[in-house]
């Protein structure tokens, strides 16, 4: 790596690090406020509150990374500018290009880690999250790896989540007015298909009578859920947690049980394109810093790249909600964000070459 690299890297690094540090830090507040509401609630005490951001903070950050891309570029490069150092290696024959290849070593390095975070380090840290959040439901429990819950009529065991998202053997105990057992499920496993409403698979069905007992089998079963929403929601993995491999492999699941396999396709393009978006946003950045740097002030072009990010962050949740309700293609909903912005990016440093 030249000398040249290693400076422009350095300020890449001095430009991105505080901008990072900062916005991980206020929404990491925020995200604690939130706990804190729930503190007081059965065992879930501030410790838990704190412990529970302090595992969300890899999603957390996770999210920041566009925009810490597109501001540490603008940041750390800017300050070379305003010192006119970006216009005497231009003017000694360095081209956008050659600028950016630092920034594009950068930008790789961070993909990368991006997808490790999302593939090995967010799920764990997200699940051992929604345990801790669990411990605010006075009916609800976990032992080694089942998780229990109570609703008035029903006692729920799940052994455990496939997937992030498909809870696996499954005994549903149905209780009459009195508290007794009346009616036993196990299932296998089972879909998550409404907010209240379950597709149970391989199931077994006993029932406890005066006299007897009666057995019944079924291959699949629909079960209207009373648990409540917030209970189904520190049992399965929040989407945005799933790991790659995971929603490759629950997508295939629906598809080979015929079920709407859709809103996860567009969530696993989505993912897939993280490190496009992140290129997308830093080389948009370059353009910002090259050129007649003086007649701009570095805090304006700072404010209106901060206002870029916002629009892409706004867009991106856009186009998911809005692919999701019309049904757009999975590739075109996942990755429209990150191509716009890629387009953008490229047409700007063409016009400044």
């Amino acid at each position: 790596m030249s000398l040249l690299d290693r400076h422009l890297l350095q300020a890449l690094l001095r430009g991105g690090s505080p901008v990072f540090l900062l916005l991980l830090g206020l929404f990491g507040f925020v995200a604690l406020a939130e706990q804190l509401e729930d503190v007081g609630k059965g065992d879930f005490g501030t410790l838990e509150a704190l412990r529970a951001v302090g595992f969300q903070l890899p999603r957390i950050a996770l999210d920041l990374l566009p925009i810490t891309c597109l501001l540490g570029t603008v940041i750390g490069l800017g300050q070379l500018a305003s010192q006119l150092e970006v216009t005497a290696l231009r003017a000694s024959g360095i081209s956008v290009t050659r600028l950016a290849l630092p920034l594009l070593l950068m930008l790789l390095a961070v993909a990368a880690s991006a997808l490790i975070l999302q593939q090995a380090v967010i799920p764990g840290f997200e699940g051992r999250a929604s345990d801790l959040r669990a411990r605010s439901f006075d009916n609800a429990a976990k032992e080694d790896d089942a998780y229990w819950t109570r609703s008035a009529s029903s006692l729920v065991r799940v052994g455990e989540v496939a997937f992030g998202v498909m809870p696996s053997d499954i005994e549903i105990y149905r209780l009459d007015g009195e508290g007794q057992v009346r009616e036993l499920i196990q299932a296998t496993r089972a879909d998550v298909v409404g907010p209240d409403s379950w597709l149970l698979h391989d199931v077994r069905v006993t029932r406890f009578e005066a006299q007897s007992v009666a057995r019944s089998r079924f291959d699949q079963l629909p079960w209207s859920s009373d648990i409540d929403a917030e209970q189904i929601a520190a049992l399965l993995q929040a989407e945005h947690a799933l790991a790659p491999t995971d929603l490759i492999g629950y997508i295939g699941h629906l598809r080979s049980n015929d079920l709407d396999a859709h809103r996860f396709e567009v969530l696993l393009w989505q993912l897939l394109g993280l490190p496009m978006g992140l290129f997308a946003m830093g080389l948009l950045g370059l353009p910002f810093v090259v050129g007649n740097v003086r007649s701009t002030p570095l805090s304006a072009r700072i404010t209106l790249c901060a206002l870029i990010g916002i629009l892409f962050y706004l867009l991106e949740r856009t186009c998911l909600q809005v692919g999701l309700l019309y049904r757009w293609p999975a590739p075109l909903a996942g990755l429209a964000p990150d191509g716009l912005a890629l387009a953008a990016a490229l047409v700007s440093l063409r016009l400044k070459r």
